[in-house]
């Protein structure tokens, strides 16, 4: 009798001269491949396991050479689509909390922006503050401030004007306070 015939009837013994016979060399098969040990021990044993589920398939017109390899190729190929699929998982996962930092940092940034506008703007008068804020904030040209507040686009310029040397004098001042606070 054949190996394969011995296999396909479940002969133990000839499945541990099988696998003497073939370990070490499907175990360098693999490690060429991938080039891990521990992936290509878990491949080798998954190529043996396989082949004992699978000896009921055996054929007799082929050498169990060429079937077993084809075992292990299939193995091996079932690892590189399992490690894609992880791969692209991966990916998605690092996408997502790419884009969640993204979002916390930007919602971060926005909030502090907030805040200083709402710091400098403070001590503005009404008009000039709302002048400043619809073209800071809301982004909106003069025109639109004109035709809004109902005042003339040299009005809206001269108040915008002025709430912008407000602004640079309040931050030449807190510059000024830290270079004193925190010389060099």
């Amino acid at each position: 009798m054949t190996q394969v015939t011995e296999i396909k009837k479940a002969d133990q013994v000839t499945f541990q001269v099988l696998y003497d016979q073939y370990h070490t060399k499907l175990f360098h098969y693999f490690l060429k491949r991938t080039r891990a040990q521990e992936i290509a021990k878990d491949l080798t044993q998954q190529s043996f396991i396989k082949l004992w589920l699978s000896r009921h398939t055996l054929s007799e017109a082929h050498t169990l050479d060429t079937q077993f390899f084809t075992i292990a190729n299939s193995v091996f190929i079932d690892h590189l689509r399992k490690q894609a699929v992880e791969r692209k998982h991966q990916q998605h996962l690092k996408d997502d909390l790419d884009e969640q930092s993204s979002l916390i940092y930007h919602s971060h940034t926005d909030y502090e922006s907030a805040d200083y506008i709402d710091a400098v703007s403070e001590h503005l008068p009404p008009v000039r503050k709302n002048v400043f804020m619809l073209k800071v904030v809301k982004g909106y040209s003069n025109k639109e401030i004109a035709e809004q507040l109902s005042v003339s686009i040299k009005t809206v310029e001269d108040h915008y004007s002025k709430a912008l040397k407000h602004v640079r004098s309040l931050v030449t001042g807190i510059l000024f306070m830290f270079s004193v606070l925190f010389p060099y």
